[in-house]
């Protein structure tokens, strides 16, 4: 697990670095009703390369927040139904809702994120 977790961070880290360079890269002339902007990759613009990698740190951090949110409450419920099985029902509903809504969050924290990204705002 804790290796998957490092290659994932890795993933993220690269990803900028490989975009940036790809977006730099001598290509032939573009026509002029390109949605690119000119002399560099459309959502690494040429003066703000560091608003993107700060960006893929944060969507990083976002699904590694999420995920350990769910899986403390899929711990904390899995304890308390142990304690007291014939709550089990009102437990388990409860962590099913309080999962969707952390879901929900995070899907709005990436789109948010994609969005600014992509925008450039």
């Amino acid at each position: 697990m804790k290796k998957l977790a490092i290659v994932a961070m890795l993933v993220l880290l690269a990803a900028p670095a490989v975009a940036m360079a790809a977006g730099s890269a001598e290509a032939p002339a573009a026509p002029a009703a390109s949605a690119a902007p000119a002399g560099g990759f459309y959502f690494f613009p040429p003066g703000r390369p560091g608003t993107a990698f700060g960006i893929t740190i944060g969507l990083g951090l976002i699904i590694i927040g999420a995920g350990k949110g769910i899986a403390t409450i899929g711990s904390h419920a899995t304890d308390a139904i142990a304690r007291q099985p014939e709550a089990g029902g009102r437990i388990f509903t409860t962590m099913i809702i309080s999962a969707a809504l952390i879901e929900g969050v995070t899907l709005f924290a990436i789109v948010v994120a994609l969005l600014t990204m992509i925008l450039g705002a």
